[in-house]
């Protein structure tokens, strides 16, 4: 659809990118703290994800926001092309080379527990700054995963003023039992991420 747009001008594709790319980046499909996609929504809102994360999808969609931010010039989608890639060299790759395939879903034998969240929980960690965070990713709204939630954002992004709450949190959430790691290490996969790589040290570099 970026393709087509560039090629005809035609606005209901440009549109349909755009939109596309906004409602994943701020709904809960995308890691609002760690950076990097779960594999897909489980509704019509980008909200609800199945929490494992899987190489191909991220490396693709690193790629996606990277070439949206071209078009477009949203500082928005560099960010996340920028998160999503940091995320695979923090989690994902494999000292001997390659990257790794998949995050688990589940920990401690629940799905998303690692990537849930709870006012009580934002509040321990945040103190008096847990306000801010709760209307942030909207946790002020309710529970929105069986009894919990998962973070989203329902406003406008700023990036500059949630920063630093969004690091206190990613900090707490690394203390928690860790989803597992598919460890297989395949070329095909790989390859897609030296792409997202490599564009985006041709763009950004």
């Amino acid at each position: 659809a970026l393709r087509y747009w560039k090629r005809t001008g035609r606005e209901q594709a440009r549109t349909m990118v755009r939109t596309t790319l906004t409602r994943m980046a701020r709904g809960g499909i995308y890691d609002q703290l760690g950076g990097g996609f779960h594999r897909y929504s489980v509704d019509e809102r980008w909200l609800v994800p199945h929490f494992e994360k899987m190489l191909y999808d991220n490396a693709q969609l690193a790629s996606l926001y990277l070439h949206g931010w071209l078009a477009f010039g949203e500082p928005e989608y560099r960010r996340v092309a920028e998160e999503t890639l940091d995320y695979l060299l923090r989690e994902m790759r494999d000292p001997a080379g390659g990257f790794y395939s998949a995050q688990d879903a589940d920990s401690e034998g629940e799905e998303g527990r690692f990537f849930l969240w709870t006012p009580a929980a934002v509040q321990a960690v945040l103190g008096p700054d847990a306000d801010l965070a709760l209307a942030y990713w909207g946790l002020d709204r309710g529970p929105n995963f069986e009894g919990r939630n998962v973070l989203w954002v329902p406003g406008e992004p700023d990036p500059g003023r949630i920063t630093p709450l969004r690091r206190r949190l990613f900090e707490a959430r690394e203390r928690r039992v860790r989803p597992a790691r598919d460890d297989k290490v395949l070329t095909a996969w790989t390859g897609l991420a030296a792409r997202a790589f490599a564009e985006a040290g041709r763009a950004l570099g």
